[in-house]
């Protein structure tokens, strides 16, 4: 049981992860994008002509992705309170696990000290009933 907790807190930490690095990818590109309309209103007033409506447009659609930007700050920073916590769950369900295996271990050894105990009871005592035959004859 225990081990199949700490097998699903890292399904769920790698899922997280992957969601990070989901978040990163898209506010690159729309980092990118964003730089790509700054541009775009750079090279239209380098054209010597003044487009009032389009660089109005780029810069309101510049400004939408610098929002959507923001956004997916937030939820990285969610994402990441989500990693650090599936990141303590999985180290107290590793130190649970290897305690059950330290406890699994110790019972181990005991059951195996005592069937060697039982054994050699019984080897003494076969010795013996040989020997008191042996001895008989």
């Amino acid at each position: 049981m225990r081990r199949h907790k700490r097998s699903m807190c890292r399904q769920l930490l790698g899922e997280m992860l992957q969601a990070d690095q989901r978040l990163i990818d898209q506010t690159a590109h729309l980092q990118q994008h964003r730089t790509e309309q700054f541009q775009e209103i750079r090279s239209r007033q380098a054209e010597g002509r003044v487009d009032i409506d389009g660089t109005t447009s780029l810069r309101y659609y510049a400004g939408q992705l610098q929002t959507q930007i923001q956004s997916l700050g937030a939820n990285r920073e969610i994402v990441g309170k989500q990693i650090a916590l599936c990141r303590q769950t999985l180290a107290k369900a590793e130190q649970e696990v290897k305690a059950m295996e330290k406890l699994s271990d110790k019972y181990r050894a005991a059951f195996v000290y005592t069937q060697n105990q039982k054994e050699m009871i019984e080897l003494e005592e076969t010795w013996s009933a040989t020997r008191q035959t042996g001895g008989g004859q």
